[in-house]
């Protein structure tokens, strides 16, 4: 059996049609994949039957905050976009850098920011998001 520390992930984010790099100083991420069930019971029926409807998904992206590291202030100011056109693109990796290789990557919005200064603690910066679209997944 395989074990994958923590360390190992990373997160590489774009905007605005360049190319995806490396959120330097990432301490943690998490994406949470649901999808929907229609019932397709019929009258009649003893038990419910469903099937899959759509697919979404949500999670969040937590920083050690550094206002200079690459992609920090790309992601962390990507919320305030009023009109957001979709043009954020995510790759989460649970090991590595390699893209496609353990990773989820998904077109998305930055729905939510939070930096928190505590004293005698480092500063850390959260941002949540939504995906859009479809999620392609090369976990291994």
């Amino acid at each position: 059996m395989a074990i994958i520390r923590g360390e190992q992930g990373s997160v590489e984010f774009e905007t605005g049609g360049g190319t995806l790099a490396t959120v330097v100083g990432t301490r943690s991420w998490s994406l949470s994949i649901t999808k929907e069930t229609l019932d397709v019971t019929d009258h009649g029926d003893t038990f419910r039957n469903f099937v899959g409807g759509l697919i979404s998904g949500s999670g969040t992206v937590e920083i050690v905050y550094d206002p200079d590291a690459t992609n920090q202030p790309e992601l962390i100011e990507d919320v305030f976009k009023a009109s957001d056109a979709v043009d954020a693109q995510f790759e989460l990796f649970t090991t590595g850098t390699t893209t496609t290789t353990d990773s989820l990557k998904f077109a998305g919005i930055v729905t939510d920011m939070e930096i928190t200064s505590t004293v005698g603690e480092l500063v850390t910066a959260s941002c949540s998001f939504i995906t859009s679209g479809d999620v392609t997944s090369s976990l291994e």
